[in-house]
């Protein structure tokens, strides 16, 4: 975990443990994984895709659970930018949320990351499967974002961020779309959706 964490400064309040705690508790236990492969086809357009960063600006990015890890690791090595993973999800095996493909990538994409210093301010990471439909006989471990789970306006405000850009693997659901609502109220927001198609 503390290498995932490493450089986010103003947004580490907003990194959570939870996932990381789950996958310590189930890795090697009671949930089969799957291997770590190589990074999608769908992760490595987006990537080519962004524009550099800029001062002022806050990226967001919300994609199911794999691609989000893959996506984060890509902009730290691309642009020396960390990724405040945003989940309050906690893996269980029996579960809509089961961790199987995320928990490998956690342990295994860490230990690839660059020591270098980070070059790039933080952005925030979402885990899209977070409201994903509910499979009968499973563990309801779903969940919405939160007051708690973005920075306020008051937040981005001392931060010196005046422009929001977001990319939605599909669309915006109802918890996202509320939470850059708020955020159009001062600042610029813009919203790319379905940026998953890439690949």
């Amino acid at each position: 975990m503390k290498m995932w964490r490493s450089g986010l400064g103003a947004l580490e309040p907003w990194f959570r443990a939870t996932p990381f705690a789950a996958a310590h508790h189930y890795r090697g236990r009671d949930l089969p994984v799957q291997a770590v492969g190589r990074m999608p086809t769908a992760v490595r357009h987006l990537l080519r895709s962004l524009p550099a960063p800029v001062s002022g600006t806050l990226w967001i990015f919300d994609a199911p659970g794999p691609f989000a890890l893959w996506l984060a690791y890509g902009l730290r090595r691309r642009f020396g930018m960390p990724a405040a993973l945003a989940w309050n999800g906690w893996y269980d095996p029996r579960g809509v949320l089961d961790g199987r493909d995320e928990i490998p990538l956690l342990f295994a994409l860490a230990s690839r990351f660059d020591r270098r210093r980070t070059r790039s301010r933080g952005c925030l990471v979402f885990d899209s499967r977070r409201g994903m439909a509910k499979r009968s006989g499973t563990l309801d471990n779903r969940y919405a974002l939160g007051e708690e789970d973005a920075p306020s306006l008051a937040h981005l405000s001392a931060m010196g961020i005046r422009v929001v850009r977001a990319w939605v693997w599909e669309t915006a659901a109802d918890d996202l779309s509320a939470y850059l609502s708020y955020l159009r109220a001062h600042l610029r927001v813009d919203v790319m959706e379905k940026v998953g198609e890439g690949g």
